[in-house]
């Protein structure tokens, strides 16, 4: 049964816009310990902020992250709108060390009737401010709850549960191994489990929307588990126009009110202020956001204090340090409070007034400015192409080879297979087709800006096979890459899929059963219908065949991009032993030796069956060191992607040369809005220009944009 989610309605400028707002008091130590230490100098309450928002043009919408008891008196007084009876709390006296934690003032039980009243407070009267409202990490008795969205109508967006279900390092097993060795299948019952019981909890007590913020790349558990709104944890999740994809690709698969963008840039970003682009970044993001689709964009946090030092140049390290010990969390207030009047003597260097804080605002008020003038593209932008985010693939956002599955690193000590591998190296040769992302924050890493050579692809989630070959009929294109679970079900609505039309690529692991994590060793039984693909690739999948070095073209016609004797390599993996039981298949790449097929490519009623013949996940042939190699080289499964990319264009493409994306692509993130015929490009590269070819509507236009440079076209409706 489908959840019932409450639309929302769009302000006049299609877009919300906005900021964190946090319930802080200056003076209290947020983090302890040597490079952790951060102080806080707000010096504005919430109701004080809306009005802030206003008078600096930061955006539509606030981002209220929720106050369940705090350190203080004043901040309790706050959340609990003491001030309707009159009731004034005491100021932190912190010279002699009194009022500094709720206790100290009076005892909390004594108002517990009213906590969350003034959650309620803030929401009705940022309702009347014209500013909508998000509440992260919020918590308020039912009574108040049941009030929200009678207070904000329109305004009141929603509750969030920000970072509620992260996979936390080694804390998962005792909830997920049911007396037994922990699976991908128990993993994920689990997690959806335990978001299905909160969100079901937060819909009953009347919070309306639940949103989901965080890095995970199991965000598509999260919806799937009943989360009515993505909203990424972007520069945490690095790799913004993936997160992007992911968050796209759900709210169509999911039919969503909206999926939004949570830019935590401050947190982050990692390069220092003293980067000439360090503020270009955090620009660039909010149009690359605009550009996907996203219809809320909130900065987390920078513009009314500083609360971050991940950077290595943070003014927050001019403050005192304070190590106790214990962990960074210690933060009692009467142990920091001999250090609170020299930390004071700082506070103009990372709050409302610092430098820093301005030039976040700057950046939020622009991009107000700028969507307030021009409106939003309607709807979503054009994807032709998606990428299949399989069942059971509970990875990271980036490769990392010493993390494991799901957080379960004591089953991977034991079982290697369980820490990220072939399977989720598949990844990066997405990223690195569809959405590169070159050196244009050097010297410093670029983690998060991308170009998309061929436009904008989506995610699409495998999750408990929710996927149907109706809605992949949106697509003219659908890639395996990382892991994937099969099923029956799956197999027959992959086959739906091509059958009617679409052009779909995988590998023999894709379509395995497995849920244990072995992708190396497996048998034919676990694979679905015991490997007889005949019906779909056209191939009987018979065993795991030999190892062999060197993949390449069984001629030279070159139509991928390659021919022979260009190696790809050094391989040493495996292929299948495979029988070939329709004799129409084309041999596309073969192996050097002995010409056995590697990959190939079948017609399947009105569609096209791509087949890698690798006993291997498509990461494991990541490789490309052989005869012929280049240093932009895409490798063997990427000349795949690339090939199809290109022959399932939509209404609007680029070009370097007039026939192919080249490097200069690269460079250029774009989207075609169908909608309203809207094209966004935006130039990622700082420092250079940057010229391609725009082909729409018939035409094949020059477009050259300057340095950092986003534009807006107009474009005839397909």
């Amino acid at each position: 049964m489908k959840p019932k989610r409450t639309p929302m309605k769009l302000p006049p400028c299609g877009i919300f816009v906005g900021t964190g707002i946090m319930n802080s008091k200056e003076g209290y130590l947020v983090c302890s310990g040597r490079t952790h230490t951060t102080w806080c100098p707000q010096i504005f309450s919430p109701l004080e902020l809306l009005d802030k928002v206003l008078e600096d043009n930061q955006g539509n919408c606030v981002q209220y992250w929720g106050f369940s008891g705090g350190l203080g008196p004043v901040t309790f007084a706050r959340h609990h709108a003491l001030e309707d009876l009159g009731v004034v709390p005491p100021e932190p006296d912190w010279a002699n060390r009194r009022n500094l934690i709720i206790k100290d003032w009076v005892d909390p039980k004594k108002y517990a009737e009213r906590f969350g009243a003034g959650v309620l407070k803030l929401v009705k009267t940022a309702a009347e401010k014209g500013l909508s409202t998000i509440l992260l990490y919020t918590e308020a008795n039912p009574e108040y709850a049941r009030q929200l969205r009678q207070a904000g109508g329109d305004f009141y967006l929603g509750y969030d549960f920000g970072e509620k279900f992260t996979f936390h390092l080694e804390t998962e097993n005792a909830r997920t191994t049911g007396g037994g060795e922990p699976t991908l299948k128990t993993l994920a019952d689990d997690l959806l489990a335990r978001v299905r019981r909160h969100v079901d909890e937060r819909h009953a007590n009347g919070w309306g929307n639940v949103m989901a913020t965080s890095s995970n790349f199991h965000l598509d558990y999260e919806i799937a588990g009943g989360a009515d709104v993505p909203l990424t944890e972007d520069f945490a999740f690095s790799h913004l126009n993936m997160a992007s994809a992911l968050s796209r690709g759900l709210y169509r698969q999911y039919g969503l009110p909206i999926w939004g963008a949570h830019l935590a840039h401050e947190h982050y970003s990692w390069i220092p202020y003293a980067s000439e682009h360090k503020f270009d970044l955090l620009r660039a993001a909010f149009y690359q956001k605009y550009m996907a689709g996203a219809k809320i964009i909130l900065n987390e946090s920078g513009g009314w204090y500083l609360e971050a030092q991940l950077v290595t140049d943070s003014p927050m390290f001019e403050t005192p340090r304070v190590e106790f010990g214990g962990g960074i969390h210690v933060r009692d207030p009467h142990r920091a409070a001999p250090f609170v009047e020299e930390a004071h003597k700082t506070f103009g260097k990372i709050n409302y007034h610092s430098p820093h804080a301005r030039a976040y605002r700057k950046v939020v008020s622009d991009f107000y400015d700028f969507v307030k003038a021009n409106g939003t593209p309607e709807g979503q932008p054009e994807a032709t192409v998606a990428i299949a985010k399989g069942n059971g693939d509970l990875s990271s956002h980036e490769f990392n080879p010493n993390l494991a599955i799901g957080g379960i690193f004591a089953l991977a000590d034991r079982n290697p297979a369980w820490f990220f591998g072939a399977p989720e190296r598949g990844w990066n040769i997405v990223k690195k087709v569809f959405y590169p992302r070159p050196p244009v924050l050097a010297p410093w890493l670029n983690r998060f800006l991308s170009g998309t050579p061929y436009g904008m692809v989506d995610l699409v989630s495998f999750v408990r096979d929710h996927a149907t070959a109706e809605f992949l009929g949106n697509y003219k294109a659908l890639l395996f890459a990382g892991w994937n679970t099969a099923s029956e079900r799956q197999y027959a609505e992959l086959t739906a899929y091509v059958k009617d039309g679409g052009t779909l690529f995988l590998a023999i692991p894709h379509l395995s059963t497995n849920v244990t994590r072995n992708y190396a060793d497996y048998g034919v039984g676990e694979l679905v219908r015991e490997g007889d693909f005949s019906e779909l690739c056209g191939v009987r999948v018979k065993g795991k065949g030999r190892r062999f070095y060197w993949a390449t073209a069984p001629d030279r016609k070159g139509e991928l991009g390659f021919a022979h004797p260009r190696r790809f390599g050094i391989l040493c993996t495996c292929m299948g032993e495979i029988e070939i039981t329709d004799s129409a298949s084309e041999v596309l790449a073969v192996d050097d030796e002995e010409m056995a097929p590697v990959l190939l490519r079948r017609r399947c009623g009105k569609g096209t069956v791509y087949f890698l013949n690798s006993w291997a996940y498509p990461g494991a042939m990541d490789m490309d060191e052989g005869p012929g190699a280049t240093l932009d080289s895409l490798g063997l499964v990427g000349m795949v992607y690339r090939h199809i990319a290109r022959t399932s264009r939509g209404h609007a493409w680029i070009t370097e040369d007039g026939k192919d994306a080249g490097p200069e692509c690269d460079f250029v993130c774009w989207s075609y809005f169908p909608k309203d015929g809207k094209i966004c490009l935006q130039n990622i590269d700082f420092k250079r220009p940057h010229r391609v070819r725009l082909h729409h509507s018939g035409k094949s236009d020059p477009v050259e944009l300057a340095p950092g440079e986003f534009r807006i076209l107009q474009s005839s409706r397909p």
